[in-house]
């Protein structure tokens, strides 16, 4: 629950030139893991700013930067995975939905039980800010909404 606190504080306070990534963890020890993971996360490219929950990461990255390969992260934390919240540009092609993120023209297949939702949304709209749970080049779609800046 604070996590998602936090990813809706950040999501939508970073505004249109940054997104968040967060690193989830099954522990953090002590201030020497946290301390490791943020010398790890500040080697991100397009690193901005990271805040530390219980087991949480939440890394805010410049728009023009690519998704970080995650790694580097202190073994003893056991790394669960990751969740993004970013804006883009949402095409939908027969069942296929793709992002391509503002900024760095990353692309992004957009998979989950949303989809049908966000499909009706579009309506000629295609600019969002979506959130879900990352694997590789896939989010799986918890959550979007309209969205609107400058080009």
């Amino acid at each position: 629950m604070i996590l998602l606190l936090i990813l809706g504080l950040l999501g939508t306070s970073g505004g249109d030139d940054t997104y968040t990534l967060t690193l989830t963890f099954q522990r953090m020890h002590c201030d020497e893991c946290k301390r490791e993971a943020e010398a790890a996360v500040r080697r991100f490219p397009g690193f901005v700013g990271v805040t530390f929950a219980e087991t949480a990461a939440v890394v805010i990255l410049a728009d023009k930067s690519p998704l970080p390969a995650v790694g580097g992260l202190p073994k003893d934390m056991g790394y669960r995975g990751s969740h993004l919240t970013i804006h883009g540009t949402v095409s939908c092609t027969g069942e296929k939905a793709t992002l391509v993120a503002k900024g760095s023209g990353t692309t992004l297949q957009l998979t989950g039980d949303k989809l049908g939702e966000l499909r009706k949304k579009l309506g000629g709209k295609n600019r969002f800010q979506v959130s879900g749970s990352l694997a590789g080049k896939s989010l799986q779609l918890e959550s979007f909404q309209p969205a609107e800046w400058k080009d």
